[in-house]
């Protein structure tokens, strides 16, 4: 996900050419941004529009690193802002990259509109450009002060069907329902489509699709149904999950067909069986060729354009009002409403109301706030019951660190590696087994109840991950399935430069003994529960929890290592509560005319804790989006 692409200067029309005076600090530390003015100018502020000429550059934090600027200044103006390194996530944060300078020089302002999915990015630009700002002797709190607008009008669409959200069920909606002939508009609050989840996870799972029959390699929708219903204990409506697998199969075969490139992807998580699926994009391109071929067919996007309520008339949906994101308010007339908008990630209030004051670091979109759930429950829906998160399966995190991301402090992988874990009160509290063999669902559920929890290791344990890895130290387990398909050649080989920087932050400690380590976190009853363990680990049975032998590494011998690890998420589970057709329905279990959910908005598809396979929720999104276009379209036939 590394860019370092150069963009090019974004020039005033009709600004003087000056010669100016370059004066650069490429070094200059982030988050507080260091710029150097020319020495040909005299210190002393200037109102906002008259600057000291020069060129400058500073840096800011950006969503995963340093976003650095260089920013060129007439006595008169801005002239033009550059961006000449980032390490920002690629498909998301070219929106802001591309506008957010050119909006700087264009209205001569810091004061610009959030760019929908790539905020911190915005932000992190504007911050190094008012740095700027202020060395060249500008009055930056004047640029930041907004131009006053008037009230803007109502713009108004109509369709047959209106999608809100352009993520996996909203694209495969739009696909189907564009291809049975129906006019379709597409309400997407991100700037690009490359802003969902299913625009940057892995793949999704399916069966019966042209990929699998490439590779002689057919997963029956049978066998998925039977995998994941039996799973669920009938917490997911099971006539809605065969209806929706059902046509898995299709909607991988018409994304291929439109020109989606697709692979198939090992088992990593010993299903016995091949039904996940990846993507040889990510980010806009991954959609691209969906996209083309629904506008291609008369349909029609509205990117940075948010839903905001349900049209309803005589009882049955017939709309949506939204707004875009400079505040113009949008009607879309239509008489078959969709509703996928990705969940609540990005709802603290909602995350806080299913479970409980726990930090959860989001991995995934928090553009999707639980807008289209809560658009749903106003229009006269109920919820469903099953609310869960989908665990990140590589790692722990900590907010103190920063989250997690895939170049973030390896520290945090001590998370899921199935070695002693403790609650608060330094009591284990489950078979760490499952974190290392489920951390997707039945692990990630067992930390998600504990909300803060701690990893216990010794000298002998840091080392070996260090230096042969932790499926090495364990003595190569077969029976460790996901060991062996993702962590038989990996190394915490930065695990000793990164463990001081973790330290620092306060969510790791090393001590030389337990008891000095249980002071620093409060873990009262560590001594004890280390003692115990180690009797266990000693004796080769797990008496408490019945781990399986093989996690069963002793914490003796000194130094000891502690980190503390708090939940994070690529998602939510949980949602509108619908029927086999993905209608929304009422608390009386009738279903709103012309009112329908899809992906993880939709409750009804999904279980708690999530499906053990990989690739379920995306799969059954975009399945889900195929299925809602159909009933939309036997719908509107009458």
């Amino acid at each position: 996900m590394m860019n370092r692409k150069r963009w090019a200067s974004l020039l005033l029309a009709g600004a003087m050419a000056l010669s100016l005076a370059a004066c650069t600090n490429e070094g200059a530390p982030s988050p507080s941004p260091s710029v150097q003015p020319s020495e040909s100018t005299a210190p002393g502020a200037s109102p906002a529009g008259a600057y000291r000429a020069g060129t400058y550059t500073a840096s800011a934090a950006g969503k995963n690193g340093d976003v650095t600027v260089e920013v060129v200044f007439t006595e008169a103006a801005i002239e033009s802002v550059t961006v000449t390194a980032h390490q920002e996530t690629e498909g998301i944060a070219e929106p802001a990259l591309e506008r957010v300078p050119k909006a700087v020089v264009d209205g001569q302002t810091l004061a610009v509109d959030a760019v929908a999915g790539a905020t911190v990015t915005r932000d992190a630009i504007l911050a190094a450009v008012e740095s700027c700002v202020a060395k060249a002797g500008g009055d930056a709190a004047a640029l930041k002060t907004p131009a006053a607008g008037g009230e803007k009008e109502t713009v108004s669409y109509e369709a047959d069907a209106v999608i809100v959200g352009a993520g996996a069920a909203g694209m495969n909606a739009a696909l189907e329902a564009s291809q049975a002939g129906l006019k379709v508009l597409v309400l997407e609050k991100g700037a690009t489509i490359g802003v969902s989840n299913a625009a940057q996870a892995g793949g999704p799972s399916a069966c019966e699709t042209v990929v699998q029959a490439e590779e002689d390699q057919t997963v029956t929708v049978e066998t998925l149904f039977r995998y994941m219903y039996d799973y669920s204990h009938s917490l997911a409506n099971a006539y809605l999950l065969r209806n929706v697998l059902s046509v898995s199969g299709e909607t991988i075969n018409s994304m291929v067909e439109a020109g989606v490139g697709m692979y198939l992807r090992p088992d990593n998580y010993g299903a016995g069986f091949r039904a996940r699926h990846g993507f040889e994009e990510r980010g806009d391109d991954r959609f691209q060729p969906v996209k083309e071929k629904v506008e291609s067919l008369g349909g029609q996007f509205l990117l940075e354009t948010a839903g905001k309520s349900v049209i309803m008339e005589n009882g049955a949906a017939a709309g949506v009002l939204a707004e875009r994101s400079d505040g113009t308010p949008v009607e879309v007339r239509a008489k078959a409403v969709l509703i996928c908008t990705g969940g609540y990630l990005g709802n603290e209030a909602m995350m806080a109301e299913h479970f409980g004051e726990v930090k959860i670091n989001p991995l995934g979109n928090t553009l999707s706030d639980g807008a289209g759930i809560n658009m749903v429950v106003e229009a006269g829906g109920v919820l469903d019951r099953n609310w869960s998160i989908i665990a990140n399966e590589f790692a722990g995190a900590n907010q103190k660190g920063g989250g997690w991301s895939f170049s973030a402090n390896q520290n945090f992988k001590y998370a899921v590696y199935g070695g002693l874990m403790v609650n608060r009160e330094g009591e284990r509290f489950f078979n760490e087994e499952v974190i290392a063999t489920m951390a997707l669902s039945e692990g990630g559920e067992a930390t998600l109840r504990e909300g803060l929890y701690y990893s216990v290791i010794d000298q002998a344990y840091f080392d070996a991950c260090r230096e042969e890895g932790i499926y090495s130290y364990l003595g190569s387990p077969e029976n460790w399935y996901v060991g062996k398909m993702t962590l038989a050649a990996a190394l915490l080989d930065q695990n000793e430069a990164q463990l001081q920087e973790a330290i620092d932050q306060g969510w790791a400690y090393r001590a030389d003994t337990i008891e000095e380590a249980a002071a620093y976190f409060g873990l009262e009853n560590l001594p004890q529960t280390v003692a115990e363990y180690n009797a266990m680990c000693e004796a080769g049975e797990d008496t408490r929890f019945y781990k399986d032998p093989t996690f069963l590494t002793s914490v003796s011998e000194g130094p000891f290592y502690v980190f503390e690890y708090e939940p994070s998420a690529w998602g939510t589970l949980g949602g509108v509560k619908v029927d086999s057709r993905l209608r929304a329905l009422t608390a009386g279990n009738e279903a709103i005319p012309g009112l329908y959910v899809a992906g993880v908005d939709a409750g009804s598809m999904y279980t708690a804790p999530y499906y053990s396979n990989e690739g379920a929720a995306l799969g059954l999104a975009m399945a889900s989006g195929t299925w809602a276009a159909k009933e939309m379209v036997q719908y509107l036939a009458g």
